[in-house]
C-alpha cells in the first residue's frame, strides 16, 4: 500500500472525525476505508487502521496519520525460512560401535 499521494485521501464526517479513504476503490467497497480517526483534544488524534498496518495509534493532527501512509513503507509479508530436518547421530558412534 505505498501508492501515490492521490490513493489515499483524508475526509471529514463528523466535527472531530475523519476517515482516510483509498481511493482505488469504489466509495461504498469495504475496503475503502484504510483509518477512522478520533480528535482526542486539540493537539492528539487516536487513529485506528482498519487494515493490518504496523503504524502508530496517536498523531498530533490527522494530516499527519495520512502523511505516515506515504512516508512509513508498507510491512511486507515475512521471508520464509527453510526447515530442515533435526541432524540424526550416527547410529552406530551410539551402539558403541
Amino acid at each position: 500500500m505505498t501508492g501515490n499521494r492521490s490513493q489515499f485521501e483524508l475526509r471529514t464526517v463528523a466535527p472531530g472525525e475523519w476517515l482516510i479513504i483509498d481511493t482505488r476503490y469504489q466509495p461504498r467497497h469495504a475496503d475503502s476505508t484504510v483509518a477512522r480517526i478520533w480528535e482526542v483534544d486539540s493537539n492528539q488524534c487516536e487513529v485506528a487502521w482498519t487494515r493490518d498496518l504496523a503504524r502508530p495509534t496517536r498523531y498530533a493532527t490527522p494530516n499527519d496519520a495520512l502523511a505516515e501512509l506515504h512516508t512509513t513503507p508498507q510491512r511486507t509479508k515475512p521471508v520464509p525460512i527453510p526447515h530442515l530436518a533435526p541432524h540424526r547421530a550416527d547410529n552406530r558412534r551410539l551402539a558403541g560401535a
